[in-house]
């Protein structure tokens, strides 16, 4: 069993109050779930996503949520994905870091 205490999470801060700005190299950190259909959405996609809810043991709900953008990733979370994509929880849990402390910034 892998140890993520090492994490710091980011403090949660309601959605409605991000708001996206350019970073100074000038390009935009995105959520997690754009990694997610980058990378790993091609193996599910003919399955539909009531198989990816089923197989990685992530509510339909909250995997729409997390899709659409408007779900921040915690370790549960990190850890269901990572039994799904075979992308570790440590770098789910990094995107999402990025992504807070890219939101922070405005």
């Amino acid at each position: 069993m892998t140890n993520y205490n090492f994490i710091k999470l980011s403090k949660r801060i309601p959605l409605k109050d991000l708001k996206l700005v350019k970073r100074p190299d000038g390009g935009f950190r995105k959520h997690p779930s754009n990694f997610f259909k980058r990378n790993c959405l091609d193996k599910f996609e003919s399955k539909g996503i009531q198989y990816l809810a089923d197989k990685s043991n992530i509510e339909i709900e909250t995997l729409k949520q997390f899709m659409a953008g408007n779900l921040s990733l915690d370790s549960t979370l990190a850890k269901k994905l990572e039994k799904a994509t075979k992308v570790g929880a440590a770098t789910w849990l990094e995107l999402q870091r990025q992504y807070d402390g890219y939101i922070k910034t405005c």
